[in-house]
Order: C-alpha cells, then structure tokens, then sequence
C-alpha cells in the first residue's frame, strides 16, 4: 500500500476575480447588547427597515430589542435580526 497525502480542507475554491470572505457578524443577543448601544438591522421584511440601517437600542427584551431606527420609527426587532457594527 502507498501513503497517501492529506490536505487541510478549503472552505471554498479560490478563484479569480472573488472577493475574499469576510469574517462572521456578531450576532446579537441579550447578554451582548445594552440600552443606548448601537445595533445594525439584518431583517429583509416588507414595509419594514431597510436592510442595513443602524439604530440605538432603546430597550432590550428576552427575545428581542426595541430598536430607534431614526426616521423609521422604534421597532420591536428579534434578536437574530440584530448585529453589532465591527469597530472601524
């Protein structure tokens, strides 16, 4: 029998012209977020927030956290729907 070589696994083909991968988005939860911090809304939901705006927690919840999202108004957002910003 021969030896055969073994390769740490790629995650995804590397490939001309792709962007490289970005780093995960921290999810925000109940024990990370605090009122008056700023969180980032993920959601895609019809006559909702537009994907992408930030807002300031006003109040955080169990399962989730109401959000003012400016000159969309305060929403009650589930947490999965939330991130927080990376540091610039």
């Amino acid at each position: 029998m021969t030896a055969t070589q073994t390769r740490k696994a790629e995650a995804q083909i590397k490939l001309p012209g792709m962007p490289a991968p970005r780093a995960s988005r921290m999810v925000a939860n109940p024990a990370r977020v605090t009122p008056g911090q700023v969180v980032q809304y993920l959601g895609r939901v019809n006559g909702g927030p537009h994907f992408g705006v930030e807002g300031t927690v006003v109040q955080t919840l169990k399962r989730k956290a109401i959000v003012d999202l400016g000159r969309f108004g305060k929403w009650h957002i589930p947490y999965y729907f939330l991130t927080i910003p990376e540091a610039a």
